[in-house]
């Protein structure tokens, strides 16, 4: 588990919540504080889309939803002239990219991992980003964690976001 301290808040908000860059993910769950407690569980209500929806979003194959259908409603959340005292948002890589991501990164088998997380802490007008991994497995290797790290780094550069 590595964080990484966003210093161009407002450019990484965008990035988030006005780009694709993070529609790959689904939302696991988020706090957002403003002038009131908003607690998301990101858990598909599949009774809510119809089967049409549900084919065209491939809902079936996600447990959680995807964060390109989230956070237009995330946005409306925060956006306004007065930024939320604190937020957390927890993202997912879905089980198919966690698959690629191993078999491209790793000596780990899919098996081992339950689950690759970005958590997005903002609090105290600052901003941290942490990658997680949840194995199944005991292992001293984090290689797949730094280079995970590594990859969300050059990423944040290549957008020109400054973290540390």
């Amino acid at each position: 588990m590595r964080a990484i301290e966003i210093l161009d808040i407002k450019e990484f908000m965008q990035l988030l919540l006005q780009s694709d860059t993070f529609d790959s993910y689904d939302l696991v769950s988020g706090e957002i504080h403003t002038d009131m407690l908003y607690t998301i569980d990101g858990h598909v209500n599949q009774d809510f889309f119809s089967e049409e929806e549900q084919d065209i979003y491939a809902l079936s194959e996600h447990t959680y939803l995807p964060w390109n259908l989230a956070k237009a409603k995330v946005f409306l959340l925060i956006k306004g002239r007065k930024t939320p005292s604190s937020m957390k948002l927890v993202l997912r890589l879905p089980e198919h990219m966690i698959t690629q991501t191993i078999q491209q990164q790793s000596t780990l088998q899919p098996s081992d991992i339950s689950g690759i997380y970005l958590n997005i802490l903002f609090q105290g007008h600052k901003l941290n980003v942490i990658c997680g991994i949840s194995y199944k497995i005991f292992t001293l290797n984090k290689d797949l964690e730094d280079n995970i790290s590594s990859n969300f780094i050059t990423l944040f550069k290549s957008n020109n976001i400054t973290c540390q």
